[in-house]
């Protein structure tokens, strides 16, 4: 479309003509994809239909609502992890009260809980790397279907 077709649909526009009009100009000048021109044509028409109104603007409503049950739940959940360091944080000072050597004996199981983790989470890792390997244990206990047929 050179610069005078442009100008003029443009001109047209701006008057409030058809936009079969418009796209008249456009055929003329020898379009080369009809099929995408009555794509088009058929979307504008599309968008137009009020039931197709009504769903868009529902569409729009819900993602309202959503993005606001999201910031709500972030809030909550917000709150929820202040509540529980609070709740944390008590429990740790009452009990280095309650035993002073307390806290020291919940840390290192602590500690000897995440190497067991660790050592848990390398092992599947591992195991997840040999597909094909069986464990026999496994082999050994009847799944819950074979328990059923019992």
């Amino acid at each position: 479309m050179n610069t005078t077709h442009a100008t003029l649909a443009a001109v047209l526009l701006a008057v409030g003509v058809h936009a079969q009009l418009v796209a008249a100009p456009a055929k003329e000048a020898g379009a080369a994809e009809p099929d995408h021109a009555r794509l088009v044509a058929a979307r504008k028409a599309a968008l137009e239909l009020p039931e197709i109104a009504a769903a868009e603007q529902q569409a729009k409503a819900d993602r309202a609502l959503t993005a606001k049950a999201y910031a709500e739940y972030k809030t909550a959940r917000k709150r929820s992890n202040d509540s529980e360091a609070a709740y944390r944080k008590a429990y740790d000072e009452a009990l280095g009260k309650v035993d002073p050597a307390a806290p020291a004996l919940q840390e290192k199981e602590r500690a000897a809980f995440r190497e067991r983790m660790l050592k848990a989470r390398s092992a599947k890792k591992a195991g997840a790397k040999k597909p094909g390997v069986k464990d026999d244990e496994a082999d050994d206990e009847p799944t819950a279907d074979e328990k059923d047929a019992e």
